[in-house]
């Protein structure tokens, strides 16, 4: 009781002092720590720390208030309005609850609330306050927040499940050839009739359809954007028919748009071969060459590709060479040659990629089960066609 009369002694003291400064347990203002304006405040004064039990200032345009003395209950002060003494200064009605104990009043806990009426909002803290608005910053308790990716396993999704900023990076048989692969074989399979390429794309985790194709009986189904949209990779196999400039003009564009685009030939020794594919991609600037007729390898010279990274040989049986055209607009590199001319030429467009091959003997499974270069060819093919911002994996 003594102390609650000496509280109230001090309250009506207050009203009599025009000015002056106090503190509590050391500290200027420091309702949940939060100083006056532009000011940071931290820890106790080193001029009045333990010569009071219990204080607290606040300083708003000359008013200030004190408590001091041994508290022995609680003392509660609501609804104080503290107005400035210019007319710009904006009202702050403040609402304080101090919470101390007789033996101990280091250990306090406060809550400030302060009501701003132009905002129409209140901002409350306990222990740490950040008001940019008024270049205020204390210290204290933080809460974290959740991260912005919480990790779980990756799947084919769109979406860095792992969160290790890559995009679809599934590799589940830890062979080099993303999971995530969408792609097309556009035409009929090779002439060998024991190739299972389709199902060797499959067995490496990709999704591989066959398009545009007898087994399918959709050869005259056009090739739309929403068509190519579906894919990320598309492998011109047999063509079984010429394609319209409309439907060139759409492969380019996907290709552009960061599609990849490998084209074969030589699957018979006709005249078919050439100008069915060359439908597609000579308005890219590439084509196929039929005036050395077809001639056979291994292609043993290779520049340095990421495509041609560690081959020593590859099968080329009954193929063409390839025109180059030049165009300002897209890059050719030549990456495998034979005495004919460049057989294997890659050419960057845009956001995608094309790479024009001239045999077809690369995708007979059966012939090459045996054959290291071959199966790294393709790992090495498929990685470069694939996305360039997704689907990636270590090789």
């Amino acid at each position: 009781m003594d102390g609650m009369k000496l509280g109230w002694g001090l309250a009506f003291a207050l009203v009599a002092c025009g000015d002056g400064n106090s503190s509590k347990n050391g500290q200027t203002d420091s309702d949940s720590g939060t100083g006056t304006d532009g000011a940071t405040t931290q820890g106790s004064s080193p001029t009045e720390e333990g010569s009071q039990s219990a204080s607290e200032t606040e300083n708003h345009s000359g008013v200030s208030e004190s408590i001091t003395g041994e508290t022995t209950a609680s003392d509660t002060t609501e609804g104080v309005s503290i107005t400035g003494s210019e007319p710009t200064t904006t009202t702050l009605t403040t609402v304080t609850t101090l919470d101390t104990t007789a033996d101990d009043t280091s250990d306090t806990s406060d809550t400030t609330t302060t009501v701003d009426p132009s905002v129409g909002e209140s901002d409350t803290s306990t222990g740490t306050t950040a008001d940019s608005s008024d270049d205020t910053t204390t210290t204290g308790d933080t809460s974290t927040t959740e991260p912005d990716c919480v990790p779980s396993p990756e799947i084919c999704n769109d979406l860095d499940d792992d969160c290790n900023n890559i995009i679809d990076d599934l590799d589940v048989g830890m062979d080099g050839v993303c999971d995530c692969l969408s792609i097309a074989l556009v035409g009929n399979e090779g002439a060998n009739p024991s190739s299972e390429f389709q199902a060797y794309l499959q067995d490496l985790g990709t999704t591989t359809d066959r398009i545009n194709s007898v087994v399918m009986n959709d050869i005259n189904v056009p090739l739309t954007a929403e068509v190519l949209a579906e894919y990320d990779i598309l492998i011109v196999d047999w063509l079984q028919r010429m394609y319209t400039p409309e439907e060139a003009k759409a492969v380019r564009e996907w290709v552009e748009a960061g599609g990849g685009l490998m084209t074969m030939t030589g699957h018979t020794n006709n005249q078919t071969v050439i100008d069915r594919p060359n439908s597609i991609i000579a308005p890219m600037g590439l084509s196929y060459n039929g005036s050395a007729g077809f001639f056979s390898g291994p292609v043993t010279q290779f520049a340095v590709h990421p495509i041609t990274q560690g081959l020593t040989s590859l099968t080329f049986a009954g193929g063409l060479f390839i025109n180059i055209m030049n165009n300002d607009m897209v890059t050719n590199t030549t990456i495998m040659t034979l005495p004919p001319g460049p057989v294997g030429v890659v050419q960057q467009r845009s956001m995608g990629r094309l790479f024009v091959f001239g045999d077809e003997w690369v995708e007979f499974d059966s012939q090459w089960m045996n054959m290291p270069d071959i199966k790294q060819f393709w790992v090495q093919t498929l990685a470069y066609l694939g996305p360039q911002d997704s689907c990636i994996v270590p090789q």
